[in-house]
């Protein structure tokens, strides 16, 4: 093949890991032409080393970033770009990459923007929903790619695991101690109020377990919040996104809302269990009975809104029942200390 093939997945964290099974679908459909990547400066290192991508491209939310970006990749010459995206910038850059073919989904104003379009959401039966990385699967392979499965990958930076050999020791946990808790959500709807974590935390502590609180960027606030509602809480000190992905290599499992974090732990083969409201369990849970969810009774669960006027869904779940239903997993699939492989603690 002629040409190279271009892949766009600017953000967000979870998004982009779900990504990984459609860029190894490419690299199998595409054997002899380089596989390349846009996405944002922070997620780079995540993509950069995996089997079969030649270079990752970082994408600045700047228009002046945007448009210097445009211009690179269309000296590329590629024979194919995919969008896994599908917002304006990003159907923007397919198109200025002047590949001669592009792919991505149907969305309205982009029918111009791709050459093949999928749709962007099927309903495999009633009530159910196709999980999010089967979608971009669904995209690559109508692109000409060969699916190989849906296990989502990424690659951990040698430095990442010596910085989180030191940020754990900071927090005094050993590897394969620690139960990961996130409390906070991407939308405001996704965020589960602070009582009720530090509730969770404290139930989980007096079973003997040991919490750190996974808090990103934006949410130092529901730290501080949380901290003092549960004593012998621990909170990760801030870092960037490998060292969280080798903080989160190291830990037993990771629980709570609906997050980027699980799906770095998915991709690191740490259990999880997540409990949902706006968003639908179906779309976002693993596959594997190492990941758990739950989901609000509610009616209206699963309408994907990110800020919501009532805000019921995930105050309706209750942090003694999530107590339980992590226990009950954590007893089948938690991992311990001396499960934790030689990767995790380089």
């Amino acid at each position: 093949m002629a040409g190279g093939v271009l892949a766009i997945r600017p953000r967000a964290l979870g998004d982009v890991v779900l990504t990984t099974p459609a860029l190894r679908a490419l690299r199998l459909g595409y054997p002899d032409a380089p596989l390349e990547v846009v996405t944002e400066p922070r997620y780079a290192p995540l993509l950069e080393g995996l089997p079969g991508v030649a270079r990752v491209w970082r994408l600045e939310r700047t228009l002046a970033g945007t448009l210097a970006l445009a211009r690179a990749l269309r000296t590329r010459r590629y024979a194919l770009a995919v969008d896994f995206f599908g917002n304006p910038r990003s159907a923007f850059l397919a198109r200025a990459s002047g590949a001669r073919r592009r792919a991505g989904y149907e969305l309205r104003g982009r029918a111009r923007a791709y050459h093949v379009r999928v749709p962007r959401t099927l309903s495999p039966a009633p009530g159910r929903r196709e999980y999010a990385a089967a979608t971009h699967l669904r995209l690559a392979v109508a692109a000409g790619g060969i699916a190989d499965g849906l296990a989502t990958r990424v690659n951990v930076p040698p430095g990442a695991h010596a910085a989180a050999a030191g940020l754990l020791a900071r927090c005094a946990l050993a590897a394969g101690e620690g139960i990961g808790l996130v409390a906070a959500g991407t939308w405001p709807a996704k965020t589960w109020p602070a009582a009720s974590a530090a509730l969770l935390a404290r139930g989980l502590m007096r079973a003997g377990r040991r919490v750190l609180l996974l808090a990103g960027p934006g949410e130092e606030r529901q730290g501080a919040a949380l901290a003092p509602l549960a004593p012998g809480l621990a909170v990760l000190p801030p870092c960037d996104v490998p060292v969280l992905a080798a903080v989160i290599a190291r830990l037993a499992a990771v629980v709570g809302t609906d997050s980027g974090p699980r799906h770095l732990a998915a991709a690191l083969g740490v259990p999880t269990f997540a409990w949902h409201g706006p968003t639908h369990p179906d779309t976002w849970t693993p596959p594997g009975g190492a990941h758990g969810a739950w989901w609000t009774s509610l009616p209206c669960r699963g309408c994907d809104r990110t800020t919501c006027p009532h805000w019921s869904c995930l105050p309706e779940l209750s942090p003694e029942r999530a107590t339980a239903l992590v226990l009950d997993h954590l007893e089948r699939h938690g991992r311990t200390t001396a499960a934790v492989g030689p990767a995790a603690g380089a």
